[in-house]
C-alpha cells in the first residue's frame, strides 16, 4: 500500500522535483531526500536509479549529482523553445473564438502560454490560471485584465501550481471558456503523463462553459498513463494539419469542431521523467 506521502507527490511529480532539486544544488543525498518526501530510502534509490539510466543524473554512494552531458535546462524551458511558429499560428486560431467580455481560463503549458496576447487581443477581461509566468506576464503587461491566479503546489518543472489543492480552487470558480493543451492523444481522449499535472488540467478543461483543447499532431506519438478528459468533452479542437487519415478521423468522432491550422510538420516532443505538456 502506498503511503500518504507517495499518494500526495507521485512517482512523476516527485522524479520532477528531484530532478530539480540536483539542477539547483548539483548534490543530493538519499537520506535527505527520503525524508523530504517521506518516503523510504529505498523508494529514492529507486528514483535515482531511474534518472540515471535515462542520463539525468549520475550517482555516487549515499546520493546523486548532476550530470553535466545530460542535465540541461528545465524541461518547460526547452518546451518553450520548441515549435514556437507552430505555436504562434495555433494560438492566433484561438484568438477567433475568444469574445470580447470574456473570462477564460488557461492551463500552464507552453502551448496555451503562446495565446495570451491573442486572448488578450481578442478582448478577454478576465483570465484565471495556474501558471506563475502568465501571471507573471499579465500582471506587467496587462494590468487592466481581471487576474485570478490559482495556487497550491508549487513544481518547478512547470514553473506552475498543480495537485489536489489547485484543483479545489478551481472548483469554486467560473470561466466562460477553458484554454487547455495536452501531452498525449490517444483512444479518444486526452492524458498526461503525471498525475497531478493531470487532474489540474482536468479541473481546468472543466472550468470553461466553452472548453478548446489547443496542440500540435506530434502528441499523438506520446504516451501518457493519467486521463485528463475525453475528446468530445470540448467544443473546439485547434491542431495543425499534419495529421493521417486515422488521427483526423479521431478528432472529428468527438463531435467538437475541428480547426485546422496549416503549418510545417511538428517537432516530436516525447515525454520524459519530467512533468511534460
Amino acid at each position: 500500500m502506498l503511503s500518504q506521502s507517495e499518494m500526495r507527490w507521485g512517482v512523476e511529480s516527485r522524479r520532477s522535483e528531484i530532478l530539480e532539486k540536483v539542477r539547483l544544488e548539483r548534490q543530493v543525498r538519499t537520506e535527505d531526500l527520503a525524508e523530504f518526501f517521506g518516503v523510504s530510502v529505498m523508494t529514492i534509490h529507486r528514483d535515482l536509479d531511474f534518472l540515471a539510466g535515462i542520463g539525468k543524473v549520475e550517482k555516487f554512494r549515499g546520493g546523486a549529482r548532476a550530470n553535466d552531458c545530460g542535465f540541461g535546462e528545465r524541461d518547460v524551458a526547452v518546451r518553450r523553445a520548441t515549435n514556437t511558429a507552430i505555436k504562434r499560428a495555433l494560438a492566433g486560431e484561438v484568438g477567433t473564438l475568444i469574445r470580447d467580455g470574456d473570462v477564460v481560463a488557461l492551463d500552464d503549458s507552453t502551448t496555451v502560454e503562446a495565446c495570451l496576447d491573442d486572448v488578450i487581443g481578442a478582448g478577454a477581461a478576465g483570465i484565471i490560471t495556474h501558471s506563475l509566468p502568465l501571471m507573471t506576464q499579465i500582471s506587467k503587461s496587462a494590468p487592466h485584465i481581471a487576474l485570478t491566479g490559482v495556487g497550491g503546489r508549487y513544481v518547478a518543472a512547470t514553473d506552475s501550481f498543480l495537485g489536489s489543492a489547485t484543483c479545489r480552487a478551481v472548483d469554486k470558480l467560473f470561466a466562460s471558456v477553458s484554454v487547455v493543451s495536452t501531452t498525449c492523444i490517444t483512444a479518444g481522449a486526452i492524458y498526461h503523463p503525471d498525475e497531478d499535472a493531470a487532474i489540474t488540467k482536468a479541473s481546468f478543461t472543466k472550468l470553461g462553459e466553452r472548453r478548446i483543447l489547443v496542440t500540435d499532431s506530434s502528441k499523438f506519438d506520446n504516451v501518457g498513463m493519467h486521463f485528463v478528459a475525453k475528446l468530445k468533452d470540448f467544443d473546439d479542437i485547434i491542431i495543425d494539419s499534419n495529421l493521417t487519415e486515422e488521427q483526423r478521423a479521431m478528432l472529428e468522432a468527438s463531435g467538437a469542431s475541428l480547426h485546422l491550422v496549416d503549418t510545417t510538420e511538428p517537432e516530436p516532443t516525447h515525454p520524459t521523467p519530467s512533468v511534460l505538456k
